[in-house]
């Protein structure tokens, strides 16, 4: 948006946040464009209502040490330092190789599988309204966006024990084909457990060191060469697998050949200032299969790119196994939550029965009284159905590993709890 057609309006977008699972949990109007302060904004919200461990943000990298310098001066601020930042897993793709295994959320213990990118999600639902709420008044604005947030999270609701079902039986089954497939690498590569944990270990170091080049000096210009190399190897894996139109890959292929032509420039630079172990330009330009730069090769054969190579598969093999036990404590925490709200809206339409019976209405008109009784029916009814799917679809689940013991435990306790109330069944009929 131009700074002039800027200038008409008093919103310029919204940012939202939303859970791993994609319920939309608040949102606020932008005035200024995309600042720090709206997300912290939003953190600070976010960490009143609910017990929050990661905080995901497509530039965790920047925001955070913004944070830590706001929180010196506003000691309030502290507890949000404690949440752990989450740099989304495709928008690390895009960070320089250091700041993806630092903060992206492959690397980050106890994140499970979470990719971080619902917010785009909910941010290409709520986009369709873009073209009418811009000619809305504020409150028609407001009533539009909130009307398709609130079907957004009630589709998100009615679904929810599907999507935990169908993940976790996807999850399990790719677990079992990485845990296969980074066996096999050990095998190729003759590594024990000892070995993969240092390298991990080097890595993890390699990133948190921050290093200051002089400009032109040969350590940087490995740094610039590396870093170029990586980004070119992963979107030329990355052309085809995630863009599926011409114009796309079109687009892709120009940014690649702009890579190339800075990555010949540095190679050039890096072979005028040294007379040993210079870089081969062509099969280092056009990507070769195999080949290794100079300063990566080692005695043992064993190169920076190896470990890396071995760093990404531990993790993801890492963090299918957290997402399998993170899904079945979600799972029984659902099933739970569905049994409570099924209690306490019986508990009260048991109280409004009562009352109707005895003729004590309380505050409410005798038709206000039956209208009541009429809407907590419903309710009571719909959370029934949705405890009873909830229960049929993780059962299937819990019985296809023995590490579910505790699922299963939960779906049984729920089965003993599934009552229903004779009298209240002849009251509606």
């Amino acid at each position: 948006m131009s700074k002039k057609s800027g200038a008409q309006i008093d919103e310029e977008g919204i940012q939202v946040a939303v859970c791993r699972h994609g319920f939309l949990l608040r949102g606020l109007n932008h005035f200024r464009g995309e600042i720090y302060a709206y997300p912290m904004f939003l953190q600070k919200e976010m960490s009143k209502k609910a017990n929050v461990d990661f905080f995901c943000m497509d530039v965790t990298c920047r925001y955070w040490p913004y944070l830590n310098k706001i929180a010196e001066g506003l000691p309030e601020l502290l507890p949000l330092t404690e949440m752990r930042p989450f740099l989304s897993v495709m928008h690390a793709k895009a960070h320089t190789a250091k700041c993806e295994v630092r903060w992206g959320g492959r690397s980050q213990d106890g994140a499970g599988n979470t990719v971080g990118e619902e917010v785009e999600q909910v941010n290409s639902f709520l986009s369709r309204a873009a073209l009418v709420t811009k000619y809305m008044t504020k409150s028609g604005r407001v009533n539009m966006l909130t009307q398709q947030a609130m079907g957004w999270n009630r589709r998100k609701r009615d679904n929810l024990h599907q999507v935990l079902a169908h993940r976790y039986v996807k999850i399990t089954e790719r677990a079992k084909v990485e845990a296969a497939s980074f066996s096999d690498f050990k095998k190729e590569h003759n590594l024990d457990q000892e070995t993969i944990q240092q390298w991990v270990y080097d890595v993890r170091q390699w990133a948190v060191t921050e290093r200051v080049y002089a400009p032109g000096c040969t350590e940087g210009l490995r740094v610039d060469i590396e870093n170029i190399t990586v980004t070119l190897l992963r979107r030329k894996q990355d052309l085809y697998r995630q863009h599926d139109s011409n114009q796309a890959r079109q687009r892709k292929r120009k940014r690649m050949r702009e890579l190339k032509k800075k990555l010949r420039e540095k190679v050039v630079q890096y072979n005028t200032g040294v007379q040993e172990e210079q870089i081969d330009e062509e099969l280092a330009c056009s990507l070769t299969e195999g080949y290794t730069l100079p300063w990566e090769r080692h005695a043992n054969g064993n190169t920076f790119r190896l470990k890396r190579s071995v760093f990404e598969q531990v993790m993801l093999v890492r963090r299918l196994e957290e997402e399998q036990s993170i899904l079945v404590k979600e799972m029984s925490q659902h099933i739970m939550f569905l049994l409570k709200e099924v209690q306490e809206v019986e508990a009260l339409r048991g109280q409004t029965l009562e009352g109707i019976k005895t003729s004590n209405f309380g505050d409410l008109t005798e038709d206000a009284a039956h209208g009541l009784k009429s809407v907590l029916s419903r309710r009571w009814h719909f959370l029934k159905s949705q405890h009873k799917q909830a229960v049929h679809a993780y059962s299937g689940v819990a019985a296809l590993e023995c590490h579910d013991l505790q699922l299963q435990q939960d779906i049984e306790e729920s089965d003993d709890n599934d009552y229903t109330c004779p009298e209240s069944e002849e009251e509606d009929l």
